[in-house]
């Protein structure tokens, strides 16, 4: 197992330094720490070549590190492009967005992976029922209407029912997605399993009634802001009419209801569809068992070319011209500008003597655009070890990403093979791709010694720039058009491909932290990050005649003191449970709210307005340990409150002041100050001020 000491920057000088920090806590017998002691010299050696091996390490190659990183089990990130759902609106006729149409916002691009048909569908109504009444919550479709719809009531009870009504529906087998809003995002825990509070069954209304959905709920049951998404089945659907809106109808019923916030909805987004934050700068289309096709890509507008074809089974790739009116047999293809950035490729072996095979991958069409076409020959492979090509742009995009090598065959004609990264064919050669640096490192040449390369697929990412914020307008590029692209929801995922470097900090991380709970912050932490819990503040305390550990949590919620329902006892207790010492007990308490009165008479200063306000504000802010940093059983100074009052500009001097717990039993006074319990927290109680200007 790699040691953290030997991951870590450290000195020599800091190395010792630590280790004689750590001898008392070993033994009391060790005191002398003098050059000339024997224990010193042993330790002097041992910290020296530890050093040494940390030395060792950080003079590998970075691809040496990253295997022994593997072999622990820490492997590299891959750096991901940012994805966006957009909204279409003024969409008046259906629009047609191809796979491959660019919009931009700012100086950032992003692209579709697929074609998408836009009709302009929208929701225009959702209701809720409870107990066969029916609440109209139309009113968060209307932006300009800023109202929130706790959309289960207050008090969620199983088989309250949601509706979402739309004026429109695609066809069978496509995707529908939404975007949840809600008014207030809490600080929830990842879900990792089951969700703990709640279950909503969705279904769809057809000829047949409703049917259920298979939803991929990324909301959790409308317990976070996210997405929503379903494939329409087969069965035919029909308008829903029990409302005051018609139309099609989604409808969620609560088949669990034990939130610990009930869901609070700002805004809901209808008939979404995904763009990816990426700028190609050339792109390779891959085209089987066709004699003809049509591709959509503004980049084709710029002219720049190169069509291979594969004729036999396990062939090589043959470069293809475009036909010329005086063209006769030899290999060519035929184009056709059908629309902007639309174009048609047709192949004719009787006219020409050749054409594509009819394979898989018979067809690999590359375009460039004018700045990579000047870029795209990276020059020879000469075969020595790794030998590096420096490409034109840093953030490289993995996904796409293609290699062209040009050789001759027997005949003396030049036929092409397309290598991506890491590639393990033994008819290939070997590379690596250094997305974040931009640099192809050739791991084995083999058969292409002496090969052209040039740039295929090729396209870079702006990483984390591209989760751009909310409500931004994506302007479409190749086309004006009245239809407004936005955001609904913050972009996500956007980040560059992990290092060497990141991995080594990540398996340090990984080294210092606990799987077992020894101290109190150990237990603090598994309670704070327990999945899909929401923990405010916690306390964990250890009672060393007991051996056992007090721990104390105050969930988030919309009570106004809140406890700890069974839900959140479960699932901490659970959680504790398997990291616990086995002679350790733990002792879960529910928090306590403890009041404090605060009396006194304040002389202040006279012409000075708000005088009570101010001082009853100032009090209230320092009483308050359920809204504050203030955490369970932190003591309240009496004289810290003394003079923030004192020190107010309206404050003359204070004649009095008391400040008294409501229950002593849970909050002492020890002398001026109190003390909570460790499974207390205060807050302000009755406030009686007399406030005097004349002596």
């Amino acid at each position: 197992m790699l040691s953290h000491h030997m991951l870590q920057e450290l000195t020599f000088e800091n190395l010792i330094q630590e280790a004689r920090n750590q001898i008392p806590l070993y033994t009391q017998e060790w005191t002398n720490f003098n050059p000339s002691d024997p224990a010193e010299t042993i330790l002097e050696n041992l910290s020296a070549f530890t050093i040494m091996q940390q030395a060792y390490i950080d003079r590998m190659p970075e691809a040496a590190q990253e295997k022994l990183f593997a072999m622990a089990g820490f492997f590299k990130g891959k750096g991901r492009n940012a994805r966006i759902l957009l909204e279409a609106r003024n969409v008046e006729e259906p629009v047609r967005i191809p796979a491959g149409q660019r919009f931009q916002v700012g100086e950032i691009l992003f692209e579709t992976n697929r074609e998408n048909i836009l009709n302009g569908y929208k929701l225009t109504g959702i209701y809720g029922r409870q107990n066969e009444e029916v609440v109209d919550y139309s009113f968060i479709l209307d932006e300009d209407y800023p109202v929130d719809a706790a959309i289960f009531t207050e008090k969620p009870q199983v088989g309250m029912e949601i509706y979402l009504v739309m004026d429109g529906m695609v066809n069978a087998g496509e995707e529908v997605i939404f975007h949840v809003d809600l008014a207030k995002d809490y600080k929830r825990n990842a879900f990792t399993g089951e969700n703990l509070f709640a279950e909503i069954q969705w279904q769809l209304y057809t000829e047949k009634g409703f049917v259920n959905l298979r939803m991929k709920d990324g909301t959790g049951c409308l317990l976070n802001s996210g997405e929503m998404r379903f494939r329409v089945p087969k069965e035919k659907l029909a308008i829903y009419e029990e409302f005051p809106q018609k139309g099609y109808v989604v409808r969620g019923i609560l088949k669990r209801a034990d939130y610990d916030i009930f869901p609070k909805i700002a805004k809901i987004s209808g008939f979404l569809f995904e763009v990816w934050q990426k700028e190609k700068k050339s792109i390779c289309y891959t085209y089987g068992r066709v004699q003809s096709f049509e591709l959509f890509s503004d980049i084709l507008e710029e002219g720049y070319l190169r069509v291979f074809c594969k004729e036999t089974q396990n062939g090589p790739y043959y470069l293809y011209e475009q036909e010329k009116p005086w063209s006769d047999k030899g290999r060519y293809y035929r184009l056709e500008r059908i629309d902007y950035g639309i174009y048609r490729f047709s192949f004719d072996k009787e006219a020409f003597g050749f054409a594509p095979g009819n394979l898989d991958n018979a067809v690999k069409l590359v375009a460039y655009n004018e700045d990579m076409m000047r870029q795209q020959d990276l020059g020879m492979l000469y075969g020595y070890d790794n030998q590096e090509i420096i490409l034109p742009n840093r953030h490289v995009v993995k996904e796409g990403f293609t290699i062209i090598a040009e050789k001759q065959n027997e005949a003396g004609e030049k036929v092409y093979s397309f290598v991506k990264p890491s590639s393990d064919r033994e008819d290939e050669f070997h590379y690596t791709l250094l997305e974040n640096d931009g640099i192809v490192r050739v791991d084995e040449a083999a058969g292409f010694i002496g090969c052209r390369i040039f740039l295929g697929g090729f396209a870079v990412s702006k990483g984390p720039e591209g989760n751009v914020r909310a409500g931004s307008q994506f302007f479409p590029i190749g086309y004006r058009s009245d239809v407004v692209f936005r955001n609904p929801a913050a972009g996500t995922g956007g980040c560059f491909a992990e290092t060497v470097y990141d991995v080594r900090r990540r398996l340090i991380e990984d080294l210092r932290k606990h799987y077992t709970a020894v101290e109190a912050k150990d237990y603090e932490d598994l309670v704070r990050t327990t999945p899909e819990l929401c923990i405010r503040k916690v306390k964990a305390v250890r009672d060393g005649h007991q051996n056992s550990i007090q721990v104390t949590a105050m969930p988030m919620c919309n009570e106004e003191f809140p406890l700890l329902s069974e839900i959140y006892q479960k699932a901490i207790r659970e959680r504790l449970e398997k990291a616990r010492l086995l002679t350790v007990n733990i002792d879960l308490q529910q928090p306590v709210y403890v009041p404090v009165h605060v009396r006194g008479t304040i002389y202040v200063k006279p012409h000075y307005e708000g005088c009570k306000e101010q001082i009853e504000e100032l009090i209230i802010q320092e009483l308050d340990y359920i809204n504050s940093e203030r955490n369970f059983g932190d003591r309240f100074h009496f004289d810290e409150l003394f003079h923030l009052i004192e020190s107010l500009p309206c404050v003359k001097y204070i004649y009095e002041l008391t400040v008294t717990p409501n229950n002593s039993l849970h909050a002492a006074i020890k002398g001026l100050d109190i003390q909570p319990k460790d499974n207390c927290l205060l807050y302000p109680g009755e406030i009686a001020l007399e406030l005097n200007t004349t002596e």
